[in-house]
């Protein structure tokens, strides 16, 4: 009887080991990978961000010292936060939404020392030090600034197209006028 234990009890036993080993040898190679994974997103958002930042740079909407402070945004996201998946995803939308709320065009657009301004004013806005991107910077404080963006060029097309409108009728109401004492003056002559 105890032989029939020692040939079967202990090789079941050195086999349960054996694969209880395997499997978390399994395990901590999906967490690692899933890590190396998420550190690559990471890496892929922030580098997108940085080219796009640095392409508002060469078309002089942001300075230097501008696009330093915007490219904390993404820098120093996880320096208060924990990395997960929703925080990753928050991080992509907020860094999407500041890129799509800078105004596009460059030296040659009309409106484009008031561009500047508002861009140097959403600057001027954010936090200087990295302890002032906290979560509530990026839950509360960032959404406002860029609505604010957003808002101040909506404001701006706006008026700008109230000028063009306001140019054009200016130029048919001078052409009839013109065209109105052409013809009073044949009529008179």
């Amino acid at each position: 009887m105890l032989e029939v234990i020692a040939y079967f009890v202990i090789p079941v036993l050195v086999i349960l080991v054996v694969a209880y080993f395997y499997v978390e040898a399994q395990k901590r190679k999906v967490i690692e990978e899933n890590k190396k994974a998420i550190v690559l997103r990471v890496a892929t958002i922030k580098d997108n961000f940085k080219a796009d930042v640095k392409r508002l740079v060469e078309q002089e909407i942001l300075t230097i010292r501008g696009q330093e402070s915007v490219y904390r945004i993404a820098n120093n996201f996880f320096v208060f936060q924990p990395v997960t998946i929703k925080s990753i995803e928050h991080c992509e939308r907020l860094l999407k939404n500041v890129i799509s709320a800078m105004p596009t065009g460059g030296p040659d657009s009309i409106n484009f020392d008031l561009v500047q301004e508002q861009v140097s004013l959403f600057v001027r806005s954010l936090p200087a030090a990295a302890s002032g991107h906290n979560a509530a910077f990026y839950r509360n404080e960032l959404p406002e600034l860029i609505k604010q963006l957003v808002d101040s060029q909506e404001d701006m097309y706006e008026t700008e197209n109230e000028t063009e409108y306001e140019t054009e009728y200016e130029t048919k109401n001078e052409n009839s006028n013109e065209e109105s004492q052409g013809s009073v003056s044949a009529t008179a002559a």
